[in-house]
């Protein structure tokens, strides 16, 4: 029998592409909707995203999961 609490937690490097997509969806969503500040970070929600968006590149980065994230819109 367990007792206790045993967390766990996913980095960025456990997930694929289409994992990491899907994940990030509602983030990039309002990022390519020009709404890049306040976003709490969908993997390890501990931390405010850095979210830019210029001339079509999204980048989105967490410096507590180390989570980098760079694509394209279109």
């Amino acid at each position: 029998m367990l007792t206790g609490a045993a967390e766990v937690y996913v980095q960025p490097s456990d997930l694929d592409q289409e994992e990491l997509l899907m994940t990030l969806g509602d983030v990039l969503t309002q990022v390519a909707a020009g709404h890049t500040d306040g976003h709490r970070c969908p993997i390890c929600e501990n931390a405010e995203l850095s979210c830019t968006e210029a001339h079509g590149e999204v980048t989105v980065t967490c410096a507590a999961c180390r989570l980098d994230f760079h694509g394209w819109l279109g």
